[in-house]
């Protein structure tokens, strides 16, 4: 990775489908790298397939009004765009902190609307696409519980094997 004064560049090594740019609209999510895809699955850092490309789309335009380029090939480029203001402004802490808030946020509601019928922490952790079960409960489970918009549906034993997780009305 290179990190310019106005762009970040980014190469990785990639099974191809095809070459030239990729189109968000109508591009088809494939792991790029199946080795460290299974690595960051296994470890509850990676979402769905794809998931990275939308999210890059949609923070490139937020912080630099910019537009990514995702070029595949042998190797897969992607080119993000800086705006000197942008990245003065909000600094590599603030971009993380949002990006990882508006994740935290859109996964959480997938939760609360999945969970409308009552569901196993299992369940809930194949829905959203995570493995680790610890990571996927304090990250989500715990703070969607703390602050009452989930709940168990049986509470005085919260860790009983038959616990499930209902949407609060």
């Amino acid at each position: 990775m290179v990190i310019e004064i106005d762009r970040i560049f980014a190469e990785n090594s990639n099974r191809t489908h095809g070459f030239g740019n990729i189109i968000l609209t109508t591009f088809e999510p494939f792991t790029k790298n199946p080795a460290i895809s299974k690595v960051f699955r296994e470890i509850g850092l990676a979402d769905e397939v794809g998931s990275g490309m939308r999210n890059t789309y949609k923070f490139t335009k937020l912080y630099s009004g910019g537009v990514p380029q995702f070029i595949e090939g042998d190797t897969f480029k992607t080119v993000i765009p800086l705006n000197e203001t942008a990245t003065l402004k909000a600094g590599p802490k603030s971009r993380d902190q949002v990006s990882d808030q508006v994740e935290n946020d859109t996964i959480a509601m997938k939760i609360l609307e999945f969970c409308k019928t009552a569901r196993t922490k299992k369940e809930i952790s194949e829905y959203i696409g995570y493995k680790n079960l610890t990571y996927m409960t304090r990250t989500y489970l715990k703070p969607l519980l703390e602050s009452k918009k989930l709940k168990y549906t049986i509470p005085e034993k919260p860790k009983s094997r038959l616990q499930k997780y209902i949407t609060k009305q």
